[in-house]
């Protein structure tokens, strides 16, 4: 019975990976693992350790699925052959979980496992989410209601899946998001007064917002990649330091 949960909500929970990161560019693969864990874990009585790796194989393949929409979107628009770009997804799909599994070892090797969880070296919210659900629901009234709530904003047309992002992740994070967006939201105001001054035309300023967003998001993208590839190759580092004496 739990076999034939997890087989039937993945295919559930992946479509619903796609469509959240086609309409926020989010995947919330977290949520869903713990969704479909709860699910098994009301009709069968199942170890704690094996409902963490229910919850792993339905997030990973949550999020494989945002991320290969995701780039099937940006193939179509550089017009990319779909069959090649298949191949690499799959070939992708392999050697990333490797590479996953060799990170995590390095990571718990050279910071040791107490690091990771609240007001910790690596705040791991999603995992420490996971282990506080595995141990059953902490308030069974604000779970319904939240998740009446989000279907009442969902038929409202209100951003549910944002809000609730909001509330799930830690303080530090949705701040530097919002205020992320006022640095974006100042510098539009600014720009179109600058452009409306020097005489642009509609098709230059928008030709000269889209440059900009696009280094927006590539300097945004490097600052949160950058950061998690130097705490990757610091963990590769003291570990080597550590194998050498």
């Amino acid at each position: 019975v739990p076999a034939v949960i997890v087989t039937l909500f993945t295919f559930v929970t992946t479509i619903m990976s796609a469509q959240s990161c086609g309409q926020t560019g989010i995947d919330p693969m977290e949520i869903f693992g713990l969704i479909v864990m709860l699910i098994v874990a009301a009709f069968a009585q199942i170890a704690q350790v094996k409902l963490f790796f229910i919850a792993g194989i339905v997030a990973v393949a949550c999020g494989l699925a945002g991320d290969v929409m995701n780039d099937f979107k940006a193939g179509a628009v550089l017009g990319t052959n779909p069959r090649a770009q298949w191949i690499g997804q799959a070939i992708g799909g392999i050697v990333g979980a490797l590479v996953a599994a060799a990170v995590m070892v390095a990571l718990v090797t050279a910071y040791g496992p107490d690091a990771f969880g609240p007001d910790k070296s690596f705040v791991a919210a999603q995992a420490s989410v996971v282990a506080t659900m595995v141990s059953g629901i902490p308030s069974v009234p604000w779970f319904v209601g939240g998740f009446i709530a989000g279907i009442v904003m969902y038929w409202l047309g209100i951003p549910a899946m944002m809000i609730g992002l909001g509330v799930y992740l830690p303080f530090y994070m949705s701040l530097t998001a919002f205020l992320g967006s006022c640095v974006k939201l100042a510098y539009d105001k600014w720009a179109a007064r600058r452009d409306a001054t020097a005489g642009l035309s509609d098709e230059e300023k928008a030709a000269k917002d889209a440059a900009f967003q696009e280094q927006g998001l590539v300097v945004a993208s490097g600052l949160l990649g950058g950061e998690s590839i130097v705490g990757v190759i610091l963990a590769f580092v003291s570990v080597g330091l550590s194998l050498l004496g």
